[in-house]
């Protein structure tokens, strides 16, 4: 080997002794990431109101009139009620109305009308009084056939004025013209409802007679 290699080879190692003996270099520390902000809250949505519900419609019957005064009359309390003034005779005397409905019609005594049917009234009639009808009926009849059949109820056509009044006779409905009704009766004369009722009586024996012999 020559004398320079000899001589550069202890410096060699000396160096490589002294790079060992030095620590590592370590890199510089990191500053910690800057958070980021958090997002702002999300407002719920506003909820919609519901729709307002849709308006009732009208109703073409109005509300039941208020109780008639004591001065007034049947005859003024009967429109009131929408139904004609003439569904009683002119022989009424006194009348009550209680808050329920309930009508009580006192007559001078027993009457017979004729309408389209021979109507009969007691001298006491009762029933219920509604907008547009008298139910519950309790002596009227009419007649038909020679047949006498109690009125149950009476009702008319609404709103008023009425063009027809419907009697019910048991399960049977008869309708007449409101305009028999528009007028108040006087009661037909007795007179000549025993002379009809004589008339009848000897028809009948007529044609008994009339068969008997056959």
């Amino acid at each position: 080997m020559p004398p320079i290699s000899l001589f550069l080879l202890p410096l060699l190692l000396l160096a490589g002794a002294a790079a060992a003996a030095e620590p590592p270099t370590s890199p510089p520390p990191s500053e910690p990431p800057t958070p980021s902000p958090p997002p702002p809250p999300v407002e719920p949505p506003t909820p919609t109101p519901p729709p307002p519900p849709p308006a009732e419609p009208p109703t073409s019957t109005p509300p039941p009139p208020p109780p008639a005064e004591k001065n007034g009359t049947l005859y003024e309390l009967l429109p009131l009620y929408g139904l004609p003034a003439g569904l009683f005779p002119s022989t009424v005397t006194a009348f009550s109305l209680a808050d329920n409905g309930s009508l009580a019609v006192d007559l001078a005594g027993p009457c017979s009308v004729h309408f389209e049917y021979l109507t009969s009234f007691d001298a006491r009639v009762t029933g219920v009084l509604r907008y547009g009808s008298l139910t519950d009926l309790q002596g009227v009849q009419v007649r038909r056939f020679l047949i006498w059949f109690d009125v149950v109820r009476v009702k008319v056509d609404l709103p008023p004025p009425p063009r027809y009044v419907y009697l019910d006779i048991g399960w049977i409905t008869r309708k007449l013209p409101a305009s028999d009704f528009e007028a108040v009766h006087d009661c037909e004369d007795s007179k000549n409802k025993c002379r009809l009722s004589s008339a009848l009586a000897t028809a009948a024996t007529w044609f008994q007679d009339f068969y008997a012999q056959f």
